[in-house]
């Protein structure tokens, strides 16, 4: 009896531990956006007007199982 009441507890404690494992992720993608003319002007000019990156903040949402209305 005392091992099924063992079994039984560490069943639930393991399927706890995997319930709670779903992961929300924020990122900060950058993307590089000049061109060879605007590098150049950067090189060459007092008033530097390209930073070269494109700077995107991505929210990674956990996907639910919904059902679309048709």
């Amino acid at each position: 009896m005392k091992k099924i009441a063992l079994l039984l507890a560490l069943a639930v404690a393991s399927a706890g531990a995997f319930a709670q494992q779903k992961v929300v992720k924020d990122e900060v993608k950058t993307k590089k956006t000049t061109t060879v003319g605007q590098k150049v002007h950067n090189v060459f000019s007092k008033h530097k007007h390209y930073s070269g990156t494109k700077t995107k903040h991505v929210v990674k949402k956990e996907k639910s199982a919904t059902v679309k209305p048709s």
